[in-house]
């Protein structure tokens, strides 16, 4: 960088010296020559103006559109208001009168009861009578029984006239009535409900009536003002015969007085007409509108003027909207200031070359091409980084496709040299293969990369059932081991064990991070030739001598072949004492005589059977009877002795060899999970571990020692090793 520097030419004729380098020569420029351009100044006020113009019509049309829609929109909503009034009223009403049939339901079977009993049945603190302001209670007979006000018992000679003239309606019409009336109070004016009910036994007879009264205060019931819109109007309460009841104004409920004669002239019939539906019209700048109110016959009036439904502007509002406009027009200036900033500067900078003639020599005709053509022949800031960064980045790829490239080499030479035949498959091909499997099916490794593993099966089927296989092994357990039939180059079928698992479980249980949304998982695969085992299990010496579910040699098997070992070890023996051999020949021949017998009982077994049925029991213990056999290759002989029992004779092994094998079986057997439906299996062992002395032990003393030490490490724990030696 330093050369390069070295070799830059001058700065270009049109940047101008800063001002320390001119000293006392350079003038003092103005502020209108250190700020924007005229272009930028013009359309600075150009914006303004359009803002201001724009800003000021829009608040205009705003607000006029929004007046007319709320002219329009007035006698709807005051409508609406008055109609939502009407259904409150109705719905307080209907809920006060709900406890009363219910009540005289209850009356109705202790009718027939005295006097003082009827009345404390009402008293009761839990009664429903105490929702009343007053309550009645006559027989079928038009007596008077009971009259309680306020949770208290009156004289039945106080009751009002218009309160007996209910029930003995009530009595006759025998179905149930309300009856409303409107009473001047201290408090104001309130809305008085008188209801009746009947009283019937089960087969319908009249046994009497029941009645009711309820009051409320007519601002609660009947509000003046409209609670969403704010807007307080005159309304009026109106009997059915047209008769005013009541005028509501300025907030308050008064009876009617003089001004009842500003309705005169009202037509009778259109207010009676408001009975049958709600009615609403414009008269002038007032708007009118009537509702019949409910279980009363009533009809409510409002009247109000438009202007009081339509917003107005107000000082504060204008105000606001010129500090908006004005923000705006401030905002939009500093933005634009700072886009064109860059242009600014560089139009400052030519000026000021140009006033000083350092552009003289330059012809105008080219000077924009000769300007432009020196400036990118020097990068600087920005453009300096990101060329740099760029550079870096090619020559990081370079490096990193290098390293890829060995990484790749060493992984196929790995493949390759291994003692076992290994494939990676991608979704449904092959990704690479090692030469060990490559010559069992018969090809070179570059001829099966990228092959369809359809392309190695025998038959369709046989490839769904190994994918499908593949698949359910992989969500239960996490690794697979089956058998199937391929195909070789030569069109010859071979029997290949596969074994393998995912590699971003793998890559889940070493704590590594896995590329998210790759459906396509990895799968490495490890294949053994088992075309030769294969024949051999279809004769009936190998079925006598092997589990069928575990593929293991069975216990009559493990008997032969640890006698077999007995009988080898003791020959052996007896010739090394026979012939005398020296003391570190001895040793040696007698360390041959020596082994170690695992005795293997997986712990609470029979809860996978429970849980998960025969079946998925016998799966698991076809993977476990696997993962025995690969952990303890090749140092032991391995079979199934029980259910869930395994025995493994592992000769010339010595006791502290014999404990860390078995210790690491332990370990990978606790380490095993698998899932099956959404149940999870997490199984462990006990293991016994005998010392074999050739000399002293026989088979059933081996087998009987080797249970012994599996029975005291269930009863010490379970998930342990407990080691017994020849001399117990």
């Amino acid at each position: 960088m330093s050369d390069d520097a070295s070799s830059m030419p001058a700065e270009p004729p049109w940047v101008v010296p800063e001002r320390s380098e001119l000293g006392n020569q350079t003038p003092r420029v103005p502020w209108l020559s250190r700020g924007p351009g005229p272009m930028l100044r013009s359309m600075l006020l150009i914006v303004t103006l359009a803002v201001l113009l724009v800003g000021s019509g829009v608040a205009a049309w705003v607000g006029y559109s929004m007046r007319k829609a709320a002219a329009d929109g007035a006698l709807p909503a005051q409508t609406r208001a008055l109609e939502y009034v009407a259904r409150s009223l109705a719905f307080r009403v209907e809920q006060q009168q709900k406890p009363l049939p219910i009540l005289a339901a209850v009356l109705s079977e202790h009718m027939h009861e005295p006097r003082e009993t009827l009345e404390a049945l009402l008293l009761q603190p839990s009664s429903m009578a105490r929702q009343f302001d007053q309550l009645q209670l006559a027989d079928g007979k038009g007596q008077l029984l009971l009259s309680l006000q306020e949770g208290q018992s009156r004289p039945l000679t106080q009751l009002a006239e218009p309160v007996r003239d209910a029930l003995r309606r009530g009595l006759v019409e025998g179905k149930p009535l309300v009856q409303s009336s409107v009473r001047s109070s201290d408090a104001g004016l309130q809305l008085e409900f008188q209801s009746v009910v009947p009283i019937r036994n089960a087969q319908g007879k009249l046994l009497g009536v029941l009645g009711a009264s309820h009051r409320a205060a007519m601002p609660a019931l009947l509000p003046l003002e409209d609670e969403q819109a704010g807007v307080a109007g005159d309304m009026f309460l109106f009997d059915k015969d047209a008769r005013l009841l009541a005028e509501g104004h300025k907030g308050q409920w008064q009876a009617a007085g003089g001004e009842a004669a500003a309705f005169e002239n009202l037509d009778p019939a259109w207010l009676r007409s408001a009975q049958a539906g709600t009615l609403s019209e414009r008269r002038g700048s007032k708007l009118w509108s009537v509702v019949p109110l409910p279980w009363t016959q009533w009809a409510l009036l409002r009247v109000s003027d438009v202007q009081e439904w339509v917003p107005g502007f107000g000082a504060q509002l204008i105000w606001t909207l010129a500090a908006v406009l004005l923000l705006t027009v401030v905002a939009l200036g500093i933005v634009l200031t700072l886009i064109a900033h860059p242009l600014t500067a560089l139009f400052r900078k030519a000026e000021r070359a140009a006033r000083r003639g350092v552009l003289g020599e330059v012809d105008a005709k080219v000077y924009g091409a000769n300007w432009w053509r020196r400036l990118s022949e020097h990068d600087w800031g920005e453009a300096q980084v990101l060329r740099t960064a760029l550079q870096a980045l090619g020559r990081s790829r370079e490096g990193h496709s290098e390293q890829e490239r060995q990484l790749q080499l060493q992984l196929q030479t790995l493949m390759d040299y291994a003692p076992v035949g290994l494939v990676v498959t991608r979704g449904q091909r092959v990704l690479r293969v090692g030469m060990q499997a490559a010559r069992m099916l018969g090809y070179q490794p570059r001829e099966m990369q990228d092959l369809p593993i359809r392309a190695l099966c025998a038959t369709g089927p046989g490839y769904e059932e190994l994918v499908a296989r593949v698949s359910r092994d992989l969500d239960i357990y996490g690794q697979f081991d089956s058998e199937v039939c391929f195909v070789r180059k030569d069109a010859r079928q071979v029997w290949v064990r596969i074994h393998g698992q995912s590699m971003q479980r793998m890559s889940r249980s070493w704590g590594l991070s896995s590329q998210e949304g790759d459906e396509e998982d990895y799968l490495v695969w490890e294949v053994e030739d088992v075309t030769t085992q294969r024949l051999m299990r279809e004769q009936s010496s190998w079925k006598a001598m092997h589990d069928p579910l575990t593929r293991l040699p069975n216990r009559a098997a493990f008997a032969m072949r640890l006698k077999e070992w007995l009988q080898e070890c003791g020959s052996s023996a007896n010739l090394a004492a026979a012939a005398g051999m020296d003391s570190e020949d001895a040793t040696e021949a007698q360390l041959k005589t020596h082994g170690v017998i695992l005795y293997v009982d997986l712990d609470h077994f029979s809860q996978v059977n429970r849980q998960g049925g025969r079946e998925v029991g016998d799966e698991v213990l076809g993977h476990i009877a696997r993962l025995i056999e690969s952990s303890l290759r090749p140092h032991g002989w391995v079979a199934r002795v029980g259910g869930d029992e395994f025995a493994v004779l592992m000769p010339g092994v010595s006791r502290e060899q014999g404990m860390r094998h078995a210790q690491l079986l332990c370990m990978a057997i606790q380490d095993w999970e698998g899932s099956y439906q959404g149940q999870r299996y997490m199984l462990s062992a006990s293991i016994g571990m005998l010392v074999l002395d050739a000399s002293y032990h026989s088979v059933a003393t081996a087998f009987k020692g080797a249970d012994m030490a599996c029975y005291a490490a269930k009863r010490k724990g379970r998930n342990r090793v407990e080691v017994i030696t020849a001399a117990a």
